[in-house]
Parts: structure tokens; sequence; C-alpha cells
């Protein structure tokens, strides 16, 4: 088990810690950055870019050759964190004896949190995983897009102290980040472009947790889930019954065949 700690602050402080922490190769320009790492403990890509407006992506592949556990810094009270798991899985806690939620492939979590206490991420040796991070710090001093900061304020930050939801990702979501990775333009208009699009994800996220239906909308999302996974069990079910039903009509035919013999 591996151990590593990281300090949260500037995206630069925080590409500059990942590649001291897990010897990379870190290249910026534009505040853009790649990270490109490979390392007995770490192979894959960290990207990141900033925004003016408070608003920074993360796109995360990475593959651990040993369990690791990665301690980041508390997010600041104003940060909303907004995570979707695109391949493997994730633990989180708050503290290392914390309570563990997992984010799992095709799912997506909302965190805030005012709690003073490291965010713990449980990596499985081996298992490849891709998540797609969007921090927004709601209290930079100039923002270029006020309205959207002001409702993502009110929608998260407003309704409890510390307030978390993970479910199913939204399709458009999945189809936004499509779209921010296919990007190959640079410089001014690529960083326009991917500013738009991350834009058009959070008023997405709004307009998910905002919904007069949200609660009805995640429980039908639920109960589908439930009855694929109940629809998975049935197979193995009627399998194991016929075989039984088989059994039970072949046994008492060869009991009678024996007492046939024996008169």
């Amino acid at each position: 088990m591996k151990n590593i700690y990281l300090n949260t602050g500037t995206i630069n402080e925080v590409f500059n810690g990942l590649e001291t922490s897990f010897k990379g190769v870190l290249n910026s320009n534009d505040n853009e950055f790649k990270l490109a790492l490979d390392s007995d403990l770490i192979k894959g890509n960290i990207d990141g870019v900033t925004f003016i407006n408070g608003i920074t992506s993360i796109q995360v592949s990475i593959t651990f050759s040993d369990d690791t556990l990665l301690s980041i810094e508390p997010l600041s009270k104003s940060s909303v964190l907004f995570a979707y798991c695109t391949e493997g899985s994730i633990k989180h806690s708050f503290g290392i004896s914390g309570h563990k939620s997992i984010l799992r492939k095709h799912h997506s979590a909302v965190v805030t949190s005012s709690r003073s206490i490291n965010t713990i991420l449980h990596f499985k040796k081996n298992i490849p995983v891709k998540l797609s991070l969007i921090k927004v710090e709601t209290e930079e001093r100039a923002h270029t897009n006020s309205s959207l900061i002001s409702q993502l304020k009110k929608t998260f930050l407003k309704k409890e102290p510390n307030y978390s939801y993970q479910g199913l990702q939204n399709l458009k979501i999945a189809a936004k980040f499509n779209q921010l990775n296919s990007i190959i333009e640079h410089g001014m208009i690529g960083h326009t472009m991917k500013k738009e699009i991350l834009e058009s994800i959070l008023a997405l996220e709004i307009e998910d947790n905002t919904d007069n239906l949200i609660k009805m909308s995640r429980a039908i999302k639920q109960s589908a889930l439930n009855q694929i996974n109940e629809l998975k069990k049935i197979p193995i079910s009627i399998k194991k019954y016929a075989i039984d039903a088989i059994y039970s009509k072949v046994a008492p035919s060869r009991k009678t065949e024996s007492l046939s013999t024996n008169l």
C-alpha cells in the first residue's frame, strides 16, 4: 500500500505537486497542463486547464501498480467539485476512517464540503481509471459569467454545508465530454471552445439538480438499475430450476428401474 500526500492550491501548484510525487514529465502553456506518467508506481496521463472565471477541468487516465491512497488537502468552502468516472472505479472518503463511497463507471458525483479534513482517494492496483473533474471556485474576484456562478452557489452551496450526490451520469453531459476531448484547436480558439463546453456542462448540472421532478427522475433511474441487476440474476435462477426439475424426474425413474431389476 502506497500513501501519497497532495497539497491543494493553484492548478500550477497542484500539477507541480503531482509531477514531484509521481516523477512525471510536465508540459504547460496558456493555462493548460499535460502531465505524462511512466514510473514503477503509476502510468498514464493527467491533463488540466483553468480559466479566469474560476473553472478548472482535469482529465485523469491512470493505472497504479500498487494499492494507493491519495490524501488531498480540503477544498475551500466556496468550491464545488464535479466528478465523472468513465472507466474503472474509485473509492472516496473524508479522512482515512471516514465513510467510504464508490464512484463507479458511468456514474457522477457532486461534492461540496466545509470539513477541515483531507479527502482520501483509494486506488486499486492494476485497475485502469478514467476520471473527469470540474472544480468551480465561486469566490473568485472576477467572474466572466456571474450568472452561472451565482446559480452554482444557489444550487450547491446554499442547500447544506456538506452537499453530495452520486448517480448515473447524464447522457447529455457524457456527450459534452466527448466534444471536449475531441477539440484539436490550440491557443485562444481551443481555450475558448473548452470554456464554452465546460460552462454548458455546469448549466446541465444546475438543471439536473434544480428540476422539480429531480427526485422522481432519480428514483426512476435507480429503479431501472435495480431491475437490470435483477434481470441479470434470472438466467442463473432459471438454469438452477431446470436442473432441479430434470433431476427430480430422472431420480424416480432410476429408482423404478432398480426395483424392477431386483424383482
